[in-house]
């Protein structure tokens, strides 16, 4: 549903201006960006919600192979959408799109970006990108990026959530309809490769000329940021069960980091050291561990340090909460990225 209309405000003047000419010639190459089509254009915005765009590119080629329309999305099951979904992190995203597929299967295609609000999981920026750039609606989209280029456009001050009203306020006054997904486009490009938010490349922006930023040498002070949420440091343990070619593990549950997905047994020993090695010695009595190694993860202003540990057992037996899998088998599940790394270390040390 293309909604034809004269430009809206001045940056976009009556083609588009040196932004949408700028985009033109240096857009990215992105496989979202050859299609039209609402689903593709819905799955790559959902995917690029806190990931880098070079790290979504290949898992969403893979997606979409695997789950090409939304009928075959729907009739997926959580744990075949978690797997091809590894690597992305934030796995709330990916039920969320499943969810969203089931009640398209169920209420319809949404045709304009009010309708595609009531999909859930889908918000007013996911709604406006996909109207926009795959329905040709004329709604303005704001993300990051945009609040970015905004704030130093303009010199605005603010921050947090009065930033982004005033950023959407702007983008509504400044939409050039006769190409808004374009147009959109062109704004978040600006500020993912030029606009950055360290060392930005003033010289090469399109729309230098206009900036109260570059004038006044505030670029770097802008957008005011947010105060810091302080890190907090972590002690994870993790044990490995082994027998016969198997290995136990155990779904992550409810209102823990990665619920739903897979892991070895692992105990938060960061306030009490001893903790890992009495659940250790509950679960597994008389077990003798190996150590396999230890490494860094970093989620959610966390850093977690991880240490691995092998446990051989004689033959697979019943442990509380544990199911036993082949190797090939714990390949297939879907497991949080430092448990995937745990794994690896523990086919290196079983050899």
């Amino acid at each position: 549903m293309r909604r034809e209309g004269a430009p809206i405000g001045g940056l976009a003047g009556r083609d588009g201006g040196p932004l949408l000419a700028w985009y033109r010639r240096n857009a990215r190459d992105l496989p979202w960006r050859r299609t039209r089509d609402p689903y593709a254009i819905w799955v790559s915005e959902v995917m690029l919600q806190q990931t880098r765009v070079e790290a979504v590119v290949p898992r969403y080629l893979r997606w979409m192979e695997r789950f090409p329309n939304v009928l075959s999305l729907a009739r997926a099951s959580e744990d075949e959408a978690l797997a091809l979904w590894q690597g992305l992190g934030y796995y709330r995203r990916c039920r969320r799109l499943l969810q969203g597929a089931r009640w398209i299967l169920e209420n319809g295609l949404p045709e304009c970006a009010a309708e595609w609000r009531a999909v859930p999981g889908v918000g007013e920026y996911t709604a406006a990108a996909i109207a926009s750039i795959a329905l040709g609606e004329a709604v303005p989209v704001v993300d990051g990026n945009v609040e970015r280029v905004f704030a130093r456009l303009t010199g605005c001050r603010e921050s947090g959530a009065e930033l982004k009203r005033q950023a959407w306020k702007w983008a509504a006054r400044n939409l050039f309809a006769r190409d808004p997904g374009a147009w959109n486009q062109a704004l978040m490009e600006l500020g993912a490769t030029v606009c950055t938010p360290r060392k930005p490349s003033c010289d090469g922006c399109p729309l230098a000329a206009r900036c109260v930023a570059k004038q006044s040498w505030t670029v770097e002070e802008l957008p005011v940021g947010r105060s810091r949420t302080p890190v907090r440091h972590l002690r994870h343990v993790v044990w490995v069960p082994v027998a016969a070619g198997k290995v136990a593990l155990r779904r992550i549950p409810p209102g823990q980091w990665w619920e739903g997905l897979w892991e070895f047994p692992r105990v938060d020993a960061t306030e009490d050291p001893e903790a890992a090695e009495r659940e250790l010695a509950a679960l597994l009595p008389g077990a003798w561990p190996e150590r396999l190694g230890g490494f860094r993860h970093v989620v959610t202003h966390h850093k977690i340090t991880v240490e691995a540990w092998l446990v051989r057992l004689d033959e697979p037996r019943a442990l509380d909460g544990l199911q036993w899998f082949g190797w090939e088998e714990v390949a297939r599940l879907a497991l949080p990225t430092p448990q995937r790394k745990v794994l690896r270390l523990a086919r290196e040390g079983i050899g």
